[in-house]
């Protein structure tokens, strides 16, 4: 390693030869995660969407304040894909430290935006927690099932755009 004297006060200045630098091009950055992770979260909200519409075949669904299935029209679809982005940002805080189990922390990351749901914006629009003030029993478990597609699809979109090394 090459040192040399600093041109102000007699400290050494590390010099490295670019030659030595190993740059990994395909790294990705904070903001480049976050925002893959913010399309990420659209495209796994999209698949929530889709699967309320699947389950919708088999029969209806349990009443309560969200109504299922939703609407692919505007202005309604737009919600439920700006909030899916929304929670694919915090996933894009994380998913470097989780990169070796990615799938199973997406599999277990619907649960943050359920958790939310059912503990903070279902009571403070007057429905209680889990929605059970104004909904069937069974509301809570069809919700939770609609939206186990969310966090493994992000996973999987994440993957699939940022390659092997995040």
């Amino acid at each position: 390693m090459n040192t040399t004297v600093a041109p102000i006060g007699n400290q050494p200045v590390n010099r490295l030869h670019s030659s030595t630098m190993k740059i990994d091009s395909t790294a990705t950055t904070l903001s480049q995660r976050v925002a893959i992770c913010f399309a990420a979260g659209v495209l796994g909200a999209l698949a929530l969407l889709l699967v309320t519409h699947v389950l919708s075949w088999f029969g209806p669904a349990p009443k309560g304040p969200i109504h299922f299935p939703v609407s692919f029209e505007a202005p309604g679809v737009y919600r439920p894909l700006f909030w899916g982005g929304l929670w694919g940002i915090p996933f894009g805080l994380l998913i470097k430290t989780v990169w070796n189990r990615r799938y199973l922390f997406g599999f277990l990351y619907f649960l943050v935006p359920l958790a939310a749901t059912f503990l903070f914006f279902l009571p403070n629009g007057g429905a209680g927690y889990f929605g059970l003030k104004v909904a069937e029993p069974m509301f809570p478990l069809y919700v939770m099932l609609v939206n186990l597609p969310f966090g493994i699809t992000i996973a999987l979109v994440a993957r699939a755009i940022i390659g092997k090394h995040p």
